[in-house]
Order: structure tokens, then C-alpha cells, then sequence
């Protein structure tokens, strides 16, 4: 593997941690939000439902209390009927008082029809409202649920892609070392490379042989590389890695 190509994919390793841990603070944050909206809604609804049930409550008490009216009115009616029945004298004022009493029970069973309909409708709201309570709880168990398993699985894609960050890193423990050194770029990086690869040294014609750079640039290369990464050893006419930083990839 050339060390452009290596370079790259170290480069694309970094940056695919760097977009997995984004994206898991994103997805963090987002289910946060979401789960804290329905909790809010979950919160309310016991509330809501409450006072819905006080509210039958009392349109129950107050249909009661119509009933009775009704009836004592009824018997008011009935009442009337027989004086009329017994006092033919009076029948006319009689008359009068009973449409009025009738009237009057008329209305009162128009509003307990109202509320018996309000109730109505007030108990088929409360019974939906107990449904929506359900279906939210229901939606933030499966927000949460859904939130743990997206971030275990970034998490785990985190965790790969660093172990082959640190495989790689392994494997090219002097290329690494001189990039974190800042000592070289691509062309001294290709040079030291193969340099690092015979221990005993290579001649500059060896080295011109086995680089991909033009040959005039070799010399210039390995000069500005010499004494912080290689060195020059004159009885063998050869060029090796410097020991120090032999010592430092052990």
C-alpha cells in the first residue's frame, strides 16, 4: 500500500469517527427533545382527565337535582289535575297555573336532555383522551427504545472504525510517528518509507529506483530529511533511519 493511499484512508477513518460521534450527539439531542415534548404531553393528560371527570361529576349532580324537580313538579301537575277535578269553579286560573307548570317541566326536561347529551360527550372525550394518554406513553417507549439502539449502534460503528484507526496506526507505526511529528509530507513520507524498510541502508541510486519521484528530486528530499529522521553513513555510502527514532517505534 503506497503512502498517499494510507494517508487517505487514516484521514477517511478520522473523519467517519469524527461525523459518527456528530451524528450520535445529534440523535442524543433530538430523542431528548422528543421524549421530554411527550413527557410533557403524558404529564398533562392525568390533569385534563380529572377535570373532565369532575365536570360529569357535577352535570351528573345537577341532572339529579332536575329529576327531582321534575318529579315534584309532576306531582304538582297532578295535584292541580284534581283540583280542577274537585274545584269547577276555579277551573280557569287552574287551567292557567297548570300550562305554566307544564311549561315549566318542559324546560326542565330540555335541560336535562342538554346535559345528558354534555355527558355524553364529555365521557366520549374522556375515554379519547385516556386513548391519546396511552398512545403517547406508548410512542415515548418506542422513542426510547428506538434512541438506544440507534446509539449503540453508532456507538459500536465508533468503536470499529477506531479499532481500525488504531490497527493502521499499528501497522505503520514510523509513518504515524513522523506525521504527528510534523517532520515530513508526502514525497519525505515515500523516502523514509522505503529507507525503513532495510535496516543496513540503501544507496541514492537504490533509493531513486524503488521511489516514484523524479530522480533530481531525491537528493533534495533526503537532504532536508537528514539528521531529524535519517542519517548518512559514509563507510557504506548509504542512507538509514536515525536510532533515536528507531528507539521511539519499539
Amino acid at each position: 500500500m503506497s503512502i498517499e493511499k494510507l494517508n487517505e484512508i487514516l484521514s477517511e477513518l478520522k473523519r467517519g469517527i469524527e461525523e459518527l460521534s456528530s451524528r450520535s450527539s445529534s440523535v442524543v439531542a433530538n430523542s431528548n427533545v422528543t421524549i421530554e415534548s411527550i413527557t410533557d404531553d403524558v404529564r398533562v393528560v392525568p390533569e385534563y382527565l380529572l377535570s373532565l371527570q369532575n365536570t360529569i361529576n357535577e352535570l351528573q349532580k345537577s341532572n339529579s337535582e332536575l329529576e327531582e324537580k321534575r318529579m315534584t313538579t309532576k306531582q304538582s301537575i297532578d295535584t292541580v289535575t284534581t283540583e280542577i277535578e274537585i274545584n269547577e269553579s276555579n277551573k280557569t286560573d287552574l287551567s292557567e297555573a297548570e300550562i305554566k307548570k307544564r311549561t315549566y317541566k318542559d324546560e326542565l326536561d330540555r335541560k336535562i336532555l342538554e346535559f345528558q347529551q354534555k355527558n355524553t360527550q364529555l365521557e366520549a372525550e374522556f375515554n379519547e383522551t385516556g386513548a391519546l394518554a396511552s398512545k403517547k406513553e406508548q410512542e415515548y417507549n418506542q422513542i426510547q427504545i428506538d434512541s438506544k439502539e440507534e446509539i449503540e449502534r453508532l456507538d459500536q460503528k465508533i468503536d470499529e472504525a477506531t479499532a481500525r484507526v488504531q490497527q493502521a496506526e499499528a501497522e505503520n507505526k514510523l509513518i504515524v510517528y513522523l506525521m504527528d511529528a510534523g517532520l515530513m509530507d508526502v514525497p519525505e513520507a515515500e523516502v523514509v518509507s522505503i529507507i525503513a524498510s532495510y535496516p543496513d541502508g540503501l544507496k541514492i541510486d537504490e533509493i531513486k529506483q524503488k521511489v516514484n519521484m523524479p530522480p533530481v528530486r531525491v537528493q533534495p528530499t533526503i537532504n532536508n530529511l537528514l539528521e531529524t529522521v535519517i542519517e548518512y553513513d559514509a563507510l557504506s555510502d548509504s542512507y538509514r533511519i536515525l536510532d533515536i527514532i528507531k528507539k521511539e517505534l519499539v
